[in-house]
């Protein structure tokens, strides 16, 4: 078996989603509210149980996508695993370790300082700790009682919210890491020489960058599920008068979110998939030049017996894929969805 090697500039493609975290967390630090003030005023006093409802969506998202992110990163070092030149796999490994810290640094900013404010606390921080403190965990008599993940806290269900949150971004960056490097090994070094082989591995690539685009939009747009049971978490508990309007933040940080997820797999799909559109190219060049295929109908069912041919239902795949996010995220600010 041939060993897969990809030049190590083309790890480099790692960098774009990685400015495209930057650009979130700019954007979040200095344009966002750190904690908006929605008063917990506008809950209802009574069916203090509705928090339940909440708590099971969040469970089942975090899970859900939890499950799904250690697929792809177990698929990705299988890949890694399997014939692959030493140089490329230590390449490989040291983008997903960098990917795996960036998405813990949350993690360790709240670890060295425990009152940094949270992600729910864009959403209003009184209402939610309000919200979430109506409900308790089992063994959690005391507030200094511990549970699975920690001590319980005056408010346990908000220290599940934190804890779970945590987890959940370990997993992301495994999942998110898989996704990214899995999408750069399609750009194996091409084979020199006979032209068939050059195509099957042209072929072969091409299928493993639509099987990486399909995983994450499938991934991303599990973690929009997963971002839409923790934001929508305290809503059963809103006053009916003032639903639709804390409803429409929740929307717009929906929207704002699957805007951010959609972006950042086109920054690790784009340039892979125009360096192969390039070798594509230059194939159907070469080929141009072979006896056998120098008639345009005969080169075009050769190309397209390959799969290398123009398909517009992969277009149409493609940009599903792309905008799948918004739109699950479009989807989530209806309450009859989620």
């Amino acid at each position: 078996m041939t060993t897969r090697f990809v030049p190590a500039r083309y790890f480099l493609i790692a960098f774009v989603p990685i400015a495209i975290f930057a650009q979130e967390a700019v954007i979040s630090s200095e344009f966002l509210t750190a904690d908006l003030p929605v008063s917990a005023d506008i809950l209802k006093d009574e069916w203090t149980w509705l928090e339940t409802a909440g708590r099971l969506r969040f469970l089942g998202a975090t899970w859900f996508f939890a499950a799904l992110a250690l697929f792809v990163f177990v698929i990705t070092v299988r890949d890694l695993m399997e014939s692959t030149h030493p140089q490329t796999r230590a390449s490989a490994f040291g983008v997903l370790v960098l990917v795996l810290v960036l998405a813990l640094w949350p993690t360790f900013e709240h670890w060295q300082q425990p009152e940094t404010l949270r992600n729910y606390h864009r959403l209003g921080g009184d209402l939610f700790e309000t919200a979430l403190g109506r409900g308790g965990l089992p063994g959690c008599v005391n507030p200094e009682d511990r549970w699975l993940l920690g001590i319980c806290g005056e408010k346990p269900v908000i220290a599940l919210l934190n804890r779970m949150m945590d987890v959940t971004n370990i997993f992301a960056g495994l999942g998110v890491g898989g996704l990214i490097v899995g999408m750069i090994l399609c750009l194996e070094e091409p084979i020199k020489g006979d032209l068939e082989k050059q195509a099957a591995q042209l072929e072969r690539n091409v299928l493993r960058m639509r099987r990486q685009l399909y995983l994450a939009g499938l991934i991303l747009t599990i973690g929009i599920f997963f971002a839409t049971s923790w934001m929508r978490w305290p809503l059963p508990m809103v006053d009916g008068a003032h639903l639709d309007a804390y409803s429409s933040i929740i929307g717009a940080a929906l929207l704002f979110t699957g805007i951010y997820f959609s972006l950042l797999i086109l920054s690790f799909y784009l340039p892979v998939a125009l360096i192969l559109e390039g070798r594509k190219r230059r194939l159907a060049t070469i080929a141009a030049d072979h006896d056998a295929l120098s008639d345009y109908n005969a080169r075009a069912g050769w190309l397209k017996m390959r799969g290398l041919d123009t398909d517009p239902t992969a277009f149409l795949k493609t940009g599903f894929a792309l905008v799948a996010p918004i739109l699950a995220a479009y989807a989530g600010s209806f309450p009859s969805f989620f």
